[in-house]
């Protein structure tokens, strides 16, 4: 079987994660590393043993690169995103695709009509419990399913760039883009209408333009069924990271306080638990709760290429998602519904 040789953009605290696992914990080869602080692309690549570089461009005139993972800052996302397109190389990239509706749209088009295979990184659909979850609802263990809800709390604020709305998109686009396609990906229909809720009550970042280190969305999708997220950026007790997916026959809870599971609840069977993953003290951070999940969402993008399968979370559902988090943001700013429909 073919190693593919791979370059990763941006190496900050994710994408160092996805750096490190392609070196040390998936069947691939780490070629080139890069990032704008010379320091950092300097210190990574001595540890990972690989090549560096500051500039994409002259990263991508290497001849020995298969894929390309982009983890830069959000912002930075449709430089970097349009110039792999452009040398046609596959493209794994970190969520979201841009952080503006018109660049999402023009990186959506680039990508599918390039050609080249791409993946988005919403990893919570390759964690197990998700994976669990999704199998069972398809298999009817629940019914029809009528409402979703989910919980995001971040026990510390994340880096400056994210908590911007201007920058990173704020909890919106930044936590909860992540929930949204998880709605998407177990309730199998797309949102209708969202309605949404920003205060600051808690953490103190003056000088940051409508900074919300707590919001709500309540979502209805086109089929009539009803969602509801809640995100925080304060949970010091611990990354609380829970959903559940409440059908005509039952119920399917997917984490808990202080353990990641999937649970069963159903008239005949009760209450089933399926996995256990038990951390040490508080609930870990997402590099940690997710560990599993980062590589094997990078293991499908690798295996879609080597065996040339389809990938099944593209620019679509990077759009679709991102389309709610920019309907929740407007709502949550004018205080009505947003019909996506209408944007």
């Amino acid at each position: 079987m073919k190693v593919l040789r791979m370059a990763v953009i941006g190496l900050g605290r994710l994408g160092y994660v996805h750096a490190y696992n392609i070196k040390h914990s998936i069947k691939a080869n780490l070629v080139a590393v890069c990032d704008m602080d010379e320091k950092v692309a300097v210190r990574t690549s001595e540890e990972l043993e690989c090549a560096a570089y500051t500039d994409i461009h002259q990263l991508l005139k290497r001849k020995d690169i298969d894929a390309v993972c982009v983890v830069t800052p959000t912002a930075c996302h449709f430089e970097s995103v349009a110039a792999v397109v452009k040398a046609k190389l596959p493209l794994f990239c970190e969520k979201p695709l841009a952080d503006n509706i018109a660049d999402n749209l023009k990186l959506a088009k680039i990508i599918k009509e390039s050609g080249i295979k791409f993946q988005i990184g919403f990893n919570r659909r390759f964690d197990p419990d998700n994976t669990t979850a999704e199998k069972m609802i398809r298999e009817g263990y629940i019914g029809k399913s009528v409402f979703f809800n989910a919980f995001s709390r971040d026990p510390f604020p994340p880096p400056l760039w994210a908590c911007d709305p201007g920058k990173g998109g704020g909890l919106f686009i930044d936590m909860l883009l992540h929930d949204f396609d998880l709605a998407r990906f177990f309730m199998k229909d797309e949102a209708e209408s969202v309605f949404a809720r920003e205060a600051n009550l808690v953490v103190n970042r003056k000088g940051i333009k409508r900074f919300a280190d707590n919001v709500t969305v309540n979502l209805k999708f086109k089929n009539g069924a009803l969602a509801n997220f809640h995100a925080s950026m304060h949970a010091g007790y611990g990354y609380d990271v829970r959903s559940e997916v409440f059908g005509s026959a039952g119920n399917l809870i997917i984490g808990s306080l202080n353990r990641t599971e999937t649970t069963l609840c159903s008239p005949d069977k009760g209450i089933t638990r399926l996995q256990t993953f038990k951390p040490e003290g508080k609930m870990p951070h997402f590099m940690i709760r997710y560990k599993e999940a980062y590589i094997l969402e990078m293991e499908s993008f690798i295996d879609s290429i080597i065996n040339d399968k389809l990938i099944t979370v593209n620019e679509e559902d990077a759009l679709k998602a991102f389309n709610i988090a920019i309907a929740a943001s407007e709502s949550a700013e004018k205080g009505i519904p947003v019909f996506l429909d209408k944007k």
